[in-house]
């Protein structure tokens, strides 16, 4: 089937594939690049979005579909809010259920800043749907110009989480200190979008954790009825209720998903499987070599089963045991009065990891094997000078699918 779809300038289509698209007229664009062809294979999807007013031709295969998103009209009442901000500068953090325009509110204040000459930073810290940066990571951006999405903008700076759910606040409040500390060397505004994970107990510590560590000059928030009034009840700096503008779209959660598999690919494209020595990196959130490797023998006893690996660590032992259960993980045991850490080998198979140099973030690899006679990983990724191996606890392949998550390794 074909179709003639006109985009308008800020109006974007969303496709599932299998589909081809052609420009006719005018300026799009896909993945953060400008294309007059595009192939979104069966399976995958891509947004496609109007620099200017542009008609595409679409030919649709089996299964495909179009889902069209009109521009947002910013209410006027932004246009007082903005001035508000840039009179005082310094750090803004906008807060929001899912789908109040946070990220357009962003766009439309950094935008507003940059045509008044102010230097402005971004830092997206939703690492679930992550416009700047890799999903997993916290982004931060020094926009030039103006800003037509913030996912068009490119991470000058990133710090990898290591997930993409609620899992780990420490690290998440840690990352966005670090980026808040950056960007303040060379901005005088600096905008904090947060993800909308806003309610339950987890939702409120996490905002309000992040609201203490960075102690933001002003607080925006976005609310549709009275989904934020436990968080602005609790902080005591200044805070501006904005409106929610009308036209925003709901993104139902199968499209969150499959952007952000998008964002996956884009992230891994072009990565090589590079082998990689453990024993020369600095090893992060990981048990692995952080102890002293000893005889597999007694575990191999105790347990009746093969045993690929074992340490002696601080805490106890940690042995990584041949035969598979249910889970990659099992629960620790007692062993002579000490704790027994044991994984299931493969554990490591296709987990995310971040790449670091000199305590920066600089690249994303996929492990895809670690042999633990010689301590040699292989790991797919784009970036070979690095000194400093995070892991993380989400398992993703090169077609971007999210295959699982550990809890600790």
């Amino acid at each position: 089937m074909e179709e003639i779809c006109t985009i308008g300038k800020g109006e974007s289509l969303f496709i599932k594939g299998p589909a081809r698209i052609t420009l006719r007229t005018g300026r799009i664009r896909i993945g953060g690049a400008d294309r007059s062809r595009y192939i979104a294979k069966e399976g995958r999807s891509c947004t496609v979005e109007g620099i200017q007013e542009s008609e595409v031709k679409i030919v649709l295969g089996s299964g495909a579909q179009i889902k069209k998103f009109g521009a947002i009209t910013p209410p006027r009442m932004w246009l007082k809010y903005s001035h508000e901000i840039l009179q005082k500068k310094g750090i803004v953090m906008i807060i929001g259920a899912p789908d109040t325009g946070k990220t357009t509110f962003a766009a439309f204040l950094a935008n507003e800043a940059l045509q008044k000459g102010i230097s402005v930073a971004v830092i997206d810290s939703d690492i679930g749907q992550s416009d700047i940066g890799p999903p997993s990571t916290i982004g931060l951006a020094f926009p030039q110009h103006k800003i037509n999405r913030i996912s068009n903008v490119t991470a000058d700076e990133f710090y990898f989480v290591g997930t993409t759910s609620v899992q780990d606040i420490c690290d998440m409040v840690l990352g966005l200190e670090k980026l808040v500390e950056n960007a303040l060397t060379k901005a005088d505004l600096v905008i904090i979008d947060t993800c909308g994970y806003v309610s339950g107990d987890t939702g409120r510590r996490l905002k309000m954790q992040k609201l203490q560590a960075v102690t933001p000059d002003i607080m925006v928030a976005l609310q549709r009825k009275d989904e934020l009034n436990p968080i602005i009840r609790n902080w005591r700096g200044e805070v501006i209720q904005a409106q929610v503008p009308k036209g925003v779209r709901k993104v139902p959660r199968h499209m969150r998903r499959e952007i952000r598999e998008s964002r996956w690919r884009k992230a891994f494209d072009k990565a090589q499987e590079r082998q990689v020595d453990l024993e020369e990196k600095i090893l992060l959130n990981t048990y692995l070599l952080s102890g002293k490797r000893i005889s597999t023998e007694m575990f191999e006893k105790l347990l009746q089963c093969t045993v690929v690996y074992a340490e002696e660590i601080p805490e106890g032992f940690f042995i990584i045991k041949k035969e598979k259960s249910h889970e990659y993980q099992v629960p620790p045991v007692s062993f002579s009065g000490h704790t027994l850490k044991m994984l299931d080998a493969g554990w490591e198979e296709n987990l995310v990891v971040g790449l670091l140099k000199d305590g920066q973030c600089v690249d994303l690899g996929i492990i895809k094997r670690i042999n633990y006679q010689n301590m040699m990983a292989v790991i797919s990724c784009k970036e070979h000078d690095f000194d400093s191996i995070k892991f993380g606890r989400i398992k993703v392949n090169e077609s971007g699918h999210e295959i699982g998550f550990i809890d600790w390794c």
